[in-house]
């Protein structure tokens, strides 16, 4: 926790105090400050998951980076900028490469939020699962820096998805870290996302305790839809209401959330496979997701089954 508080809320509080308010003595300290900050906002802002610390800061890292951009631009007339001695042109050569360096791997990690979707033909378009809250995305996304998935091929497309507290985090955080309950999302109910077959169900493996991994084997609903497995697992022990060979329709009940198999507190996976191998259902083809139309990415955020902040 006091890692994530440093680099996502002070350290930005830091770089945005320095922007509005620092004296620079020229043109170029301001310029490479601005880089950096720049380059470096932008890579807290889409690659850390913001439930670690509450989602709601994010946002007002967004109003806080403008506000101090436009104000130091707004001051920058009044100063009257120096020449630059010796000592001035090494920090200015030392800072001026951390700030390159930042830029290099803030478009390292972030080209691909910026350019890579998914062609929509390519998707198989599902109804959101869950329902009644305020539920954001912990990996997703085409790029292993946002979806740890991303290098499987079988679980390339996966979306994990939690649900937020009032206070904007994924889990409370007065509440005891090793209980179930102090996750909102544990216990919610899921729909189905597709109409569709039951093809597989597993029921009666034990929920983790918070924090400790389980084996791969997991509570899971496997359903059929127009030539493609909609696999979604980490279900809690005992709560599937349907099994093989049912037919589902969409948005109907079918599972409340758990922590079961290989997951370390609660949360909901889903992914598409194209299947290739009929005896294990799991072997197959990963084929891109989108939730009514929209291809989802990490610290995406859903009110109510609707997209409403990104």
């Amino acid at each position: 926790m006091l890692f994530y508080f440093v680099k996502m809320l002070l350290i930005p509080l830091i770089l945005y105090w320095i922007m509005a308010y620092f004296p620079f003595k020229n043109r170029i300290s301001w310029y490479i400050h601005t880089l950096f900050t720049s380059a470096y906002t932008f890579m807290i802002l889409f690659i850390n998951d913001w439930t670690e610390i509450s989602y709601y800061l994010r946002p007002v890292c967004i109003v806080l980076f403008g506000c101090s951009l436009f104000r130091q631009m707004v001051t920058l007339r009044s100063f009257k900028f120096n020449g630059l001695n010796r000592k001035t042109r090494i920090f200015l050569s030392l800072y001026g490469l951390l700030a390159i360096y930042q830029v290099f791997i803030c478009i390292l990690f972030n080209i691909s939020y910026i350019t890579s979707t998914p062609k929509h033909e390519d998707a198989v378009d599902l109804a959101f699962p869950l329902k009644g809250g305020a539920y954001e995305v912990v990996n997703g996304g085409m790029s292993s820096s946002m979806n740890y998935h991303f290098s499987h091929r079988t679980l390339k497309y996966a979306v994990d998805i939690t649900k937020l507290t009032p206070l904007g985090s994924r889990k409370g955080k007065f509440d005891n870290p090793e209980s179930l309950k102090s996750y909102p999302i544990y216990n919610d109910s899921v729909y189905s996302p597709v109409e569709g077959r039951i093809i597989e169900v597993v029921d009666g493996v034990e929920d983790n305790v918070p924090n400790s991994l389980g084996r791969s084997n997991t509570n899971m609903i496997i359903i059929k839809h127009k030539g493609y497995n909609i696999l979604l697992l980490h279900l809690k022990k005992n709560s599937l209401l349907v099994k093989k060979n049912d037919f589902v329709k969409v948005g109907q009940e079918i599972a409340k959330v758990g922590n079961s198999g290989y997951s370390s507190e609660p949360h909901l996976h889903i992914h598409a496979i194209k299947h290739d191998n009929k005896r294990d259902y799991f072997n197959g083809t990963s084929i891109p997701i989108t939730f009514n139309g929209n291809y989802l990415k990490r610290n995406d955020l859903l009110l109510n089954q609707t997209l409403i902040f990104r």
